[in-house]
């Protein structure tokens, strides 16, 4: 009971800091900081609690405010051309796809953690700075510097969560004290990206490549450091940082703030050497693509099986789904547009569009309709059976084959795109009430990222060079899909790999953040304009079913969005410069 009660004040006095700002000190918190580094299980549990608040989670947990998400969905894939949330009140439609934002809201709109962010970066700068005085403990030696490297990491995942989404931020390397200002002004985004990649080399000197104890599994590894490095600096290469020109000017002075300032052909170069490193080292200490069933199973063995080859790093804290995890049972076929499920999630038209044909090339889908539609399912990459629900699809044995035809027994009223999202939904997930709890965690890193944003980057480098080709074709040739040819240009390449990133990383939280690095969420179809369903009938004496393409929605979109808004209540106290488009 003592050890409960001494964790349980240290969190909540850390917390504690509706002050003059989100980076001023909290109240003192010394005696209870002094209990939690004086003893080995206390500082345990200090560090379990930054895993809890600062591990990423695409799943949105409706009852608990910094895993809330996007409310009804989960992934933010319904805020883009990867998804329809089925709520007309869910935060895709009523914010992101109307361009309803203002500088206030986005820690609803989008960014939960906005504040707590902060206050787990304050806890990893209190373990950096008082790890060494935890008593040494024969039965774990390591445990010193394995929890440093925990710190170092996790301070560089919180921060970068951070700075992908508003740009350069205030670097804060250390426990602000109360007698410090703290009003500390927006570092450049080369110091952002230049303090997190220190941070992760930190924490790869420090961390083992993987954990033999089965209660270490989901904490933070030297190979998970090289794969956050890689994600960064490939981010850090794209357009939207990447340039001279950015989306919108804050000004000559303040433009490094939310960018580079200037183009450098050396950034995707860093960025290969990144992910090659980070695929080195993985593939040397036994991580790999699971690629020991089928075309038509290994794709979807890699998000229902925790802890399998493939996984890098997973957040662990919602394990157990069961009846109130929404983003699980809201797509359930039987529950997808029920009050209770709150409308599910639906993939449109534009989006099954990125699946190609087994052979390669691209499906045809005739705006005028066709009466071939279960033979174009038939025909796609393997992927999209087990990615996404379709007429005639089976689902399991105990719903069976699904029928979204009209009078149908899993057509719903809030399906306007006859696509219902399977992904993350196991099949062994009971569809009746209550559900049975399965084990699912969410994905932060995995093999077939790293080998994508290798290709990505040499390409942009250097154009499609077979060692490009060949990482991409790892990822696809195990879903059965064949290698890209070898005529691509680089700019062919390009929109091929970004189609296949698509597809292989649905609805795992890339696409949304991929849109914007890439600046192409003005393009139509992508972010804004037409968003299409399909409208399904019978045909009479066929086993058939006709099609036909409608536009069910015209999304808007600002380019003021490429980045968040600062929250304005923050910018109002005068430290702070806001983003371009929001003042």
């Amino acid at each position: 009971m003592k050890i409960r009660t001494y964790i349980i004040a240290v969190l909540a006095a850390i917390l504690s800091f509706s002050g003059c700002n989100f980076l001023e000190a909290p109240p003192s918190t010394d005696l209870n900081e002094d209990k939690v580094f004086s003893d080995r299980t206390l500082c345990e549990r200090f560090i379990t609690g930054i895993y809890a608040e600062g591990m990423p989670l695409g799943f949105s947990m409706n009852s608990d405010n910094i895993d809330r998400g996007l409310c009804a969905t989960s992934t933010r894939a319904g805020a883009c051309d990867e998804g329809e949330a089925g709520a007309s009140w869910d935060k895709a439609n009523a914010s992101w796809n109307t361009d309803n934002h203002n500088n206030d809201s986005i820690d609803w709109d989008e960014d939960p953690r906005h504040d707590t962010r902060w206050a787990t970066i304050r806890k990893c700068n209190t373990l950096l700075e008082r790890i060494d005085e935890v008593p040494y403990d024969p039965g774990d030696p390591e445990f010193n510097s394995r929890a440093k490297g925990e710190g170092y990491f996790m301070r560089a995942i919180s921060f970068w969560e951070g700075v992908y989404r508003y740009g350069g931020l205030p670097i804060v390397d250390h426990r602000i004290t109360g007698s410090e200002d703290a009003k500390y002004p927006r570092n450049t985004f080369s110091e952002c990206i230049d303090f997190i990649v220190k941070d992760c080399d930190e924490a790869a000197k420090l961390l083992p490549d993987r954990y033999t104890n089965p209660a270490f599994v989901g904490r933070a590894t030297r190979i998970a450091a090289l794969a956050l490095k890689s994600r960064v600096l490939l981010y850090a290469a794209s357009p939207l940082f990447n340039t001279a020109t950015p989306y919108l000017s804050l000004g000559v002075e303040n433009n490094k703030i939310i960018g580079y300032g200037n183009y450098d052909a050396e950034r995707w170069k860093k960025a290969a050497d990144a992910a090659k490193e980070a695929i080195d080292a993985a593939e040397a200490a036994g991580y790999a693509l699971y690629d020991k069933g089928t075309p038509e199973t290994n794709y979807e063995y890699v998000w229902t099986t925790p802890d399998n080859c493939e996984i890098i790093l997973a957040n662990k804290k919602y394990r157990n789904f069961s009846t109130n995890t929404k983003p699980i049972t809201s797509n359930i076929p039987q529950w997808a547009g029920s009050s209770w499920s709150d409308g599910g999630l639906f993939a449109p038209l534009n989006f099954v569009k990125k699946y190609e044909k087994k052979d390669g090339t691209e499906q045809e889908w005739l705006m005028s309709g066709g009466d071939d539609l279960l033979k174009k399912y038939s025909e796609l990459d393997p992927r999209f059976a087990q990615t996404i629900a379709y007429q005639g699809a089976v689902w399991n044995d105990e719903i069976g084959k699904l029928d979204f035809l009209e009078g149908g027994a899993h057509q719903v009223a809030y399906d306007k795109t006859r696509h219902l999202v399977r992904k993350w939904v196991p099949r062994t997930l009971k569809a009746t009430y209550p559900h049975n709890s399965v084990n699912m965690d969410w994905i932060v890193f995995r093999m077939a990222e790293l080998y994508l944003n290798y290709a990505e980057a040499v390409n942009e480098f250097q154009g499609p060079t077979a060692e490009a080709v060949a990482a991409v074709s790892k990822v696809r040739n195990r879903s059965g899909m064949p290698a890209f040819p070898s005529t691509l240009t680089k700019s062919q390449f390009r929109e091929k790999l970004r189609n296949e990133r698509a597809v292989e990383l649905a609805y795992e939280d890339h696409r949304f953040w991929d849109i914007r690095r890439w600046m192409i969420a003005e393009n139509e179809g992508v972010m804004q304009g037409k968003f299409y369903g399909l409208q399904i009938s019978r045909i009479e004496g066929s086993s058939e079913v006709h099609y036909k393409p409608y536009v069910f929605e015209n999304r808007l979109w600002s380019r003021r969005s490429y980045l968040h808004p600062i929250k304005q209540l923050e910018v109002d106290k005068g430290y702070l410069i806001q983003n371009p488009g929001w003042e």
